[in-house]
């Protein structure tokens, strides 16, 4: 990355930021470009070489916070069993924890429906570098269809847990996580009953 690349990354982080900072005091659709560009001590031209408008910085923020969570996903060693469903558990729940107070603004200010969009759209291509046992292997269709369901499932624990004003330690909630995939299984595999 040279020079120039660097500092339009920069200013697309200061926008960023500045954003998330206005909407802990201000409604979203309420917050103008030029109070963007001035709480991130940058000039509207600035904001319009690298953005081209709200929508576009919410969907950068949203781009960065899950290219964040891909790469610790990916990390991850494949394991057997519950084990690897344990550690997805664990890697899904610190990592968004960590990231509470944005995902909350989103939620007040009524932009999580749309960050769940630029995650499903995000996820689809990634489905096969993350290497999990409960996998579906199929036509992209039927991946979209497997993804939507997963997701749909994460994001609305997303919603509860982290919109709550004091939400649940993370280990609490993959307890609850885990007990539901076992019960899912469970109910699947008459046998055991």
């Amino acid at each position: 990355m040279n020079g120039k690349q660097r500092m339009v990354e920069q200013s697309k982080q200061w926008l960023s930021e500045a954003l998330i900072e206005l909407t802990k005091t201000k409604d979203y659709q309420d917050i103008s470009i030029t109070e963007i560009a001035q709480k991130a001590e940058l000039s509207r031209k600035t904001f319009y070489h690298s953005f081209k408008n709200k929508e576009a910085v919410i969907n950068y923020l949203c781009d960065q916070l899950f290219d964040q969570y891909f790469q610790k996903l990916v990390k991850q060693e494949p394991q057997i069993g519950e084990a690897m469903l344990n550690t997805t558990f664990d890697i899904f729940l610190n990592f968004w924890w960590q990231q509470r107070s944005i995902i909350r603004l989103l939620i007040q200010q009524g932009l999580f429906d749309h960050m769940n969009e630029i995650w499903q759209k995000k996820a689809v291509p990634r489905y096969n570098q993350f290497a999990a046992p409960w996998h579906v292997k199929g036509t992209p269709k039927q991946v979209a269809y497997v993804m939507a369901f997963q997701l749909g499932g994460f994001t609305n624990i997303l919603r509860l847990w982290l919109g709550q004003d004091s939400p649940e330690a993370p280990e609490k909630i993959k307890d609850l996580m885990l007990l539901a995939a076992r019960q899912l299984a469970d109910s699947l595999n008459p046998q055991k009953n």
